[in-house]
């Protein structure tokens, strides 16, 4: 027996969530330098640590933080977008993965946190 449409889970996962105003970077070409602006945008999201401590590798190299944000359709980031909340007092984060669950109604986003 075929499935004819999938659950739409949008309300479940954004009764969890809650009003966050995030900075999104964008950059552009202005007299052959690359200039960064921020475009701020005010969404509802479920963000989830990864749990784990900041520490150095015994190889020496950061161990990074790591969180999943879980938002609606409406939010379109693409990976590879770096992206500031607005309460990390201007910490940058990196989009590294999309997971597109659009016939369930969210999608999840994994970040981790960068300085470049």
């Amino acid at each position: 027996m075929k499935r004819k449409s999938f659950p739409n889970m949008k309300s479940a996962v954004m009764a969890w969530a809650i009003p966050t105003k995030i900075f999104i970077v964008c950059k552009k070409q202005v007299d052959f330098k690359t200039e960064e602006y921020l475009v701020e945008k005010n969404i509802k999201i479920v963000r989830v640590p990864s749990g784990q401590d900041l520490e150095m590798k015994k190889e020496g190299q950061r161990k990074w933080n790591d969180e999943t944000i879980y938002t609606g359709i409406d939010l379109d980031l693409k990976v590879d977008d770096m992206i500031i909340f607005e309460c990390t007092s201007g910490s940058k984060f990196r989009i590294m993965n999309k997971t597109n669950f659009n016939d369930f109604g969210f999608i999840q986003y994994d970040l981790t946190s960068t300085f470049l």
